[in-house]
């Protein structure tokens, strides 16, 4: 993978929880706000994960349809 990509989905999903993480153990939040605000990190870094993994295997199908395209108009 390159690390351009690896970067694309480790840094905001890192930041989500570093804040998460941060606001925890300073006290900011506790109680329920805790569960509610980490299930929505979870699914903000999911949500996040996929859109980039998606994007860039669309990009990477279309990519190759349009080689195997150019193989058939050449034959």
């Amino acid at each position: 993978m390159k690390a351009e990509y690896l970067i694309k989905i480790i840094l905001p999903t890192f930041i989500i929880f570093a804040v998460l993480v941060w606001l925890t153990a300073a006290h900011v939040i506790s109680g329920w706000l805790v569960y509610l605000l980490w299930v929505l990190g979870f699914v903000c870094a999911n949500l996040w994960v996929t859109r980039v993994t998606a994007k860039r295997s669309y990009h990477r199908l279309r990519k190759q349809r349009e080689e195997e395209a150019k193989q058939r108009k050449n034959e």
